[in-house]
């Protein structure tokens, strides 16, 4: 229920679906006393979501930092979350998207030599599952990459961020490696919630961010005044995050 629950719940959290939303009632109801003010929430919503200066500083705030990968010291595993491809069954192909950045920072870390393990947890997130779960197509992929067989432990049964790592504890028990040190890579945006769930079930974890939300570049005066769509869009993914973040606190999976 919780998981269905989350999934319906993140389709509100999108300033593009308010602004739909107020503009559908200014339209449908043109005797609304405060009419007005749809109209006027609208244009502001619009204003402020779409600004690419205010986004800049606040998915920094909430990101934080990337590491250098010659930096970062030896680990017994990498841990790396799903959610960055799918399946063409028609093709026979995997298609990658816009997370991907989480595995090839994660391959090159484990070519730098940075950890023993390669570990990937991630399956299907949707309510009903039709494709191929995730784990179970990149396992031979990454084995392409050159991750060695005897090297690489992957799962396919979890949904969602807590299940992450209830199922990665238990390929850590069966190759008793539960107790050590891992380094836990998937987005900057989700890395707060991730650290708490693997926290949770005992796994001690450092974090190493990928694919920020944050620009490369700080915004000039130019993008500060100048609407942004793709800005407006990236919002949602900070809001679900933030909600997801603050339930998992209150059910007790971080």
């Amino acid at each position: 229920m919780f998981f269905i629950l989350s999934k319906i719940l993140s389709f509100f959290l999108s300033p593009i679906w308010w602004i739909s939303v107020l503009l559908l009632i200014y339209i449908i109801f043109p005797k609304f006393k405060r009419r007005k003010w749809l109209l006027i929430s609208s244009f502001c919503i619009l204003l402020v979501f779409s600004n690419q200066y205010l986004f800049y500083h606040v998915s920094g705030w909430w990101e934080g930092k990337l590491r250098n990968p010659q930096t970062v010291e030896h680990y017994d595993g990498i841990i790396l979350l799903g959610g960055f491809s799918n399946y063409r069954t028609d093709v026979k192909r995997i298609r990658f998207t816009e997370s991907a950045d989480r595995m090839f920072q994660a391959l090159e870390l484990y070519k730098l030599g940075k950890a023993d393990w390669f570990i990937f947890t991630g399956g299907s997130a949707r309510i009903i599952a039709k494709e191929k779960h995730e784990g179970e197509f990149l396992k031979d992929y990454l084995q392409l990459m050159d991750i060695p067989k005897e090297r690489l432990l992957v799962e396919w049964q979890s949904r969602n961020t807590h299940e992450n790592a209830v199922e990665t504890l238990k390929m850590l028990k069966e190759k008793n490696i539960e107790d050590g040190h891992f380094l836990l890579v998937t987005s900057g945006f989700h890395m707060k919630r991730a650290l708490g769930c693997f926290a949770k079930e005992g796994i001690l974890v450092e974090p190493y961010k990928t694919d920020p939300l944050q620009g490369n570049l700080k915004p000039d005066l130019a993008d500060a005044i100048t609407p942004s769509a793709g800005v407006l869009a990236m919002w949602e993914r900070l809001f679900r995050e933030w909600i997801g973040y603050v339930v998992y606190k209150a059910k007790g999976f971080s």
